[in-house]
């Protein structure tokens, strides 16, 4: 479609922006509880920051966040360049409104955003120097089954003229329809690194074996350890698990 809204500032500073839930990952509870689970959830977002500031294409991450303290506990490691935890104000009203924030704290410093869920194990800086070099006014990356949204870069001029966040089931569709509304052109990247989120167990035996091996290694770091699969280590899931991946897969949740 024609765009209204061009992409002038393609060259500006980027700002990620990363929203940080504590207590999240419920879903993951029949196969990983606890400690282990909250490790496993830090050791990813350690990662999905890692590559944000391994790109060498984001000026700045915020860490958006409405306890400062799990943000420290999960990222763990000390700090990264670069990254700064923001504390998110307690009537935000959710993960839209945590974004929503978010974005209008980056924009104070930048002509482009990059929101990016913090449980994307595969994502690599490559993925985000592509991601970030489209050159429309938006760029949406899509989760496996093609109905959520792991990622999305935005002018901030297209946040300021009222593109409106609508993360949850079919937000795929709901983000495409508001930059239609604004006459925003969109680009779809649908990369391994950003497609592949971990919100189930399912979601983790989807993942190439070297990254369930890499996070594994990452959790036995924090000195806990991840429960094995069918056969040996994180290799093969449970028959149960496996039923569904090679079954029919769960929708896309955001």
């Amino acid at each position: 479609m024609t765009s209204q809204l061009t992409d002038q500032d393609g060259g500006g500073p980027l700002v990620a922006v990363v929203p940080l839930r504590g207590g999240g990952k419920s879903r993951l509870g029949a196969w990983v509880q606890g400690p282990a689970r909250e490790a496993l959830v830090g050791v990813v977002a350690r990662s999905v920051v890692g590559a944000l500031v391994g790109s060498g294409a984001v000026t700045g991450v915020l860490v958006v966040t409405g306890d400062p303290a799990v943000a420290g506990t999960l990222l763990g490691a000390g700090p990264l360049p670069g990254v700064r935890v923001v504390p998110e104000p307690a009537d935000v009203g959710g993960l839209n409104g945590a974004v929503a924030f978010g974005c209008a704290v980056a924009a104070r410093e930048a002509t482009r955003v990059l929101v990016v869920h913090a449980d994307l194990p595969a994502l690599t800086p490559q993925d985000v120097r592509v991601l970030t070099g489209c050159p429309t006014p938006v760029a949406l990356a899509p989760d496996r089954h093609g109905e959520g949204t792991n990622a999305l870069v935005l002018d901030t001029a297209v946040v300021a003229a009222g593109f409106g966040f609508r993360f949850g089931p079919g937000s795929r569709a709901r983000h495409e329809e508001q930059a239609d509304r604004m006459g925003a052109q969109v680009t779809t990247v649908d990369l391994p690194g950003t497609s592949s989120d971990l919100d189930t167990p399912q979601d983790w035996w989807a993942l190439p074996q070297d990254v369930r091996q890499r996070v594994h290694a990452g959790v036995a770091a924090r000195g806990w350890d991840l429960p094995p699969g069918r056969g040996s280590g994180p290799g093969a899931p449970p028959a149960a698990v496996h039923d569904v991946v090679e079954g029919t897969p769960g929708a896309g949740g955001r």
